[in-house]
C-alpha cells in the first residue's frame, strides 16, 4: 500500500493539476504531511487567500470523497467551522477537491506551545463537538444508517458491532467519527476548522463520544514534543472535553457501552494504515489497542 501511495504521489504534478481545475495563477504548492488517507497540498492565490488541494487515492476513494463533500456542504449550511469546498474534480481519474484553508494550528499543537491553555482549549474542543451533534445530517447519510457506520470493524469484532446495534442507536445527529485534537484547528481563541470528514455519518452522539474518548485514551500521537505532552495530559484533556461538551449539550449520554466497538473501528483504520508513509502508529500501538478493546468489552459485559 505504501508503495502504491508513493507512486501515485510521484505521478501528480500539483501545479499542473490545479491549473486543470482552474487555479493557474498560484504560489508553489507545498505538500502537507500528516493525513493518513489523502494527499494534500497547500497553495495561495493572488487575493492573499490560502487553499488546499486534497486528492483521494486509497481504496474506497469515491465513497470517501462523496462522504466528505456531503459533510462539508452540511457544515457550510449549518455555519460550522470547517473548510469550504471551492472546486470538485478529478486528477488522473482520482477524486479531488480544492478547499479553503482554515487558519491556525491543531488544538493539540496549541496545547504543546502553551500548556497553560490546555483546560480552556479542551473545553472549547468539547463545546464544538456538542454544536456538531446539534446539526441534522444530510439525507444521503441517513440512508443505510446506522448499519453502514457500525459495521466499520473487522470480522474479529463483529460481536461488538452487533452489541452496538442492540443499543437503539439514533441516526439524527451529524457525527464525525474521527474527532480529536489534531483534527480541530484553532487560532487560540476560537475553532477555525474541523478537518477530515471522511468518516462522517448520520448517527448517535454516544458513538461519536465513545470514539473521541478512546482516541484521547489510546491513539498514537506524532513523534516529537507533542507526544510527551499528550501522554501526560490525556486525563486532563478528557475532563476539559467533557466539561465543555456538557456546557452546551447538558449531561453527556452514557457512551461507555460503545467504547469497545469504537476501539474496534479505530483499530480497523489503524491496521489498514500502518504501512503507509507518514503514519506514526506502530505494531506495538496496535497490540496495546487490542488489549484496551478487550478491557472495555469485559467492562461492558460483552465478552
Amino acid at each position: 500500500m505504501s508503495a502504491d501511495l508513493t507512486n501515485i504521489e510521484a505521478q501528480i504534478n500539483p501545479r499542473e493539476a490545479l491549473a486543470g481545475l482552474g487555479f493557474a495563477d498560484i504560489s508553489e504548492p507545498r505538500r502537507v504531511k500528516g493525513g493518513w488517507d489523502t494527499l494534500l497540498w497547500r497553495f495561495g492565490t493572488p487575493d492573499g487567500r490560502n487553499h488546499s488541494l486534497r486528492v483521494f487515492c486509497l481504496p474506497g476513494r469515491n465513497e470517501i470523497a462523496l462522504r466528505e463533500r456531503l459533510a462539508l456542504e452540511t457544515c457550510a449550511t449549518a455555519g460550522l467551522a470547517a473548510p469550504r469546498i471551492e472546486k470538485i474534480g478529478e486528477i488522473q481519474e482520482l477524486p479531488a477537491m480544492v478547499l479553503s484553508w482554515c487558519p491556525g494550528i491543531p488544538i493539540l499543537a496549541f496545547m504543546e506551545k502553551k500548556p497553560w491553555t490546555l483546560w480552556r482549549l479542551g473545553r472549547l474542543f468539547g463545546r464544538t463537538q456538542a454544536k456538531l451533534h446539534a446539526v441534522t445530517p444530510p439525507d444521503e447519510f441517513v440512508t443505510g444508517a446506522p448499519n453502514d457506520w457500525v459495521s466499520r470493524v473487522t470480522e474479529e469484532y463483529a460481536d461488538l458491532a452487533a452489541h452496538a446495534l442492540s443499543l437503539g442507536l439514533s441516526t439524527s445527529s451529524l457525527i464525525h467519527m474521527d474527532y480529536h485534537p489534531l483534527n480541530v484547528v484553532s487560532n487560540g481563541a476560537t475553532v477555525t476548522g474541523i478537518l477530515d470528514w471522511s468518516g462522517a455519518a448520520a448517527g448517535d452522539p454516544r458513538a461519536d463520544l465513545a470514539r473521541t474518548e478512546i482516541t484521547l485514551l489510546a491513539a498514537p500521537v506524532p513523534p516529537g514534543p507533542l507526544s510527551a505532552l499528550f501522554n501526560l495530559a490525556r486525563s486532563l484533556i478528557l475532563r476539559a472535553w467533557r466539561s465543555g461538551y456538557e456546557e452546551v449539550a447538558g449531561p453527556m449520554p452514557d457512551y461507555h457501552p460503545l467504547r469497545a466497538w469504537a476501539g474496534a473501528t479505530f483499530l480497523a483504520e489503524t491496521e489498514g494504515a500502518i504501512d503507509r508513509p507518514h503514519v506514526w502508529g506502530t505494531q506495538e500501538d496496535i497490540e496495546r489497542l487490542r488489549r484496551k478493546i478487550d478491557v472495555w468489552a469485559r467492562e461492558a459485559d460483552i465478552r
